[in-house]
């Protein structure tokens, strides 16, 4: 994968278990498709490194008190403490419904102050950090000989990011570590007591803070969005540094942005995307499966055509699915099985190779689903001209279903089962009739399975069934 510290493709040399931290939301406002973005990709690759074996410890902070955060609770007369819970529930849910797993821990700023003021003391102590004013302390940036490799910022550029002014600064790189309360802060209750005054950590510390106590200095991974890497994840790296003298991360992974219609999204263009309002149109899977036909280094830009395509693609996988898991149901059912021709085995074979080479070439998901695709279209045919053994059907099926669930879809997907032999008498009666031109009879037979909860499909092979609800006794 690409390290944005190195700035080059490097081979991931990973022990059994594997240390991930993915930088979380500031919890001020619903969540959007780019938090949506930066979730599914690396909820992907935790996926996929522990189906190759790894355990993965993965951990996701929330940021509940900030500048944002307060802002909103003093407008809404609500504490800070209120305004963060509302928003990180609410992220969780959108989580669920895009079928991202619950990180190992979610640690948040305000469970960790004792931890954050032992970190910027020792800054202080050892030099790399400063107090001014009435408790504002700084870090300060030149005192680290190699600030800036991550990013790659000079001076120059500084003007073009944000940085927080203020004229106490030894330097414009420097940035809070600890910030002085002010009214607002303590109208929202978002203060806390420390050796430089009340007040409440810079927006930096706190991931270098928990990174370290669940994840231990350095571990393997640091993912987030491109946007993070300055200044955010520039500054994390130099106090973990500074504090352990060691490179803190191994790999930097970022993500890159979610346009809309061409447009970078933000709140100045009035086009920021919501992940609650997509999911009133479409599944969470779908928005999922979306966001993974781009590669993660690249951008993806989002629309309702786009969005028309993806639902349109990915309702061909499930269809997939449920050709060749009607099969395994019918011969369970009838029997009748024909001996096996071997190209659904091949076909599968092909799909392991191709699905495993995209994801080890730079987690390469777009090229990934195009396997899936191609296996599909091979299933399709192979099932639709007859011919392939139970066992070969079985094999197709819990691969197929396997590497889609690798990307993180078709969780709630549930098997066809056999039908009982009073139904597949049924099955049998109607098949008859339809053969005799008792269109009338067959058709109630029809309305009756569906009684029973299963759908009927007329095939050239014979009757096939869906489930349309769940299938009463």
């Amino acid at each position: 994968m690409y390290n944005t510290l190195t700035k080059s493709e490097e081979e991931l040399m990973l022990e059994k278990t594997v240390r991930m931290y993915v930088c979380g939301i500031t919890a001020y406002d619903y969540s959007h498709i780019g938090h949506a973005r930066s979730a599914v990709i690396f909820d992907t690759l935790r996926r996929y490194l522990e189906w190759r074996g790894h355990d993965v410890i993965y951990v996701q902070n929330f940021t509940d008190v900030d500048d944002k955060i307060v802002k909103r609770a003093v407008v809404e007369n609500k504490t800070q403490k209120e305004v963060a819970e509302k928003f990180i529930d609410e992220y969780l849910k959108d989580m669920a419904s895009l079928n991202v797993k619950k990180a190992t821990c979610h640690p948040k700023v305000t469970e960790h102050i004792p931890d954050i003021i032992n970190a910027v003391s020792r800054l202080i102590e050892e030099g790399y950090a400063y107090v001014v004013g009435q408790g504002d302390v700084y870090f300060h940036a030149p005192s680290l000989p190699s600030y800036g490799k991550l990013s790659g910022v000079s001076i120059e550029e500084l003007n073009r990011h944000r940085i927080e002014p203020d004229e106490r600064k030894k330097d414009v790189r420097d940035f809070a570590l600890w910030k002085a309360a002010k009214e607002e802060d303590i109208k929202a209750e978002a203060v806390f007591d420390s050796p430089w005054g009340m007040g409440r950590p810079g927006w930096h510390i706190e991931c270098t803070v928990m990174a370290a106590k669940y994840l231990g200095i350095p571990f393997d991974i640091h993912g987030g969005g491109k946007d993070l890497i300055f200044p955010h994840h520039e500054n994390e790296r130099a106090q973990s540094y500074a504090l352990y003298g060691v490179e803190p991360v191994r790999y930097w992974i970022h993500n890159d942005f979610v346009t809309i219609e061409g447009e970078k999204m933000s709140k100045s263009l009035g086009n920021i995307v919501k992940i609650r309002d997509v999911l009133r149109e479409r599944s969470g899977e779908v928005l999922r499966y979306f966001l993974l036909t781009a590669h993660y280094r690249s951008s993806i830009d989002y629309s309702e055509d786009a969005m028309d395509k993806a639902e349109k693609a990915y309702l061909a996988l499930k269809n997939s699915l449920e050709l060749i898991d009607m099969e395994i149901a019918a011969l369970k059912t009838f029997g009748c099985e024909s001996s096996s021709s071997g190209e659904l085995n091949a076909a599968v074979s092909n799909l392991h190779t191709r699905f495993i080479e995209a994801m080890e070439n730079d987690f390469n998901t777009p090229k990934a689903i195009a396997s899936l695709h191609d296996f599909s279209t091979k299933a399709n045919r192979i099932v639709n001209k007859g011919g392939p053994s139970f066992s070969e059907l079985e094999v197709a099926f819990n691969e197929f279903i396997e590497l889609c669930e690798v990307l993180g879809l078709f969780a709630d997907y549930r098997r066809i089962p056999p039908l009982t032999q009073e139904l597949a008498e049924l099955v049998k009666e109607r098949e008859l009739a339809r053969k005799e031109r008792d269109f009338e009879k067959a058709d109630r037979i029809r309305d009756k399975m569906r009684e029973k909860g299963y759908t009927l499909i007329d095939t050239a092979r014979g009757t096939r069934w869906k489930i349309t609800t769940s299938p009463s006794k």
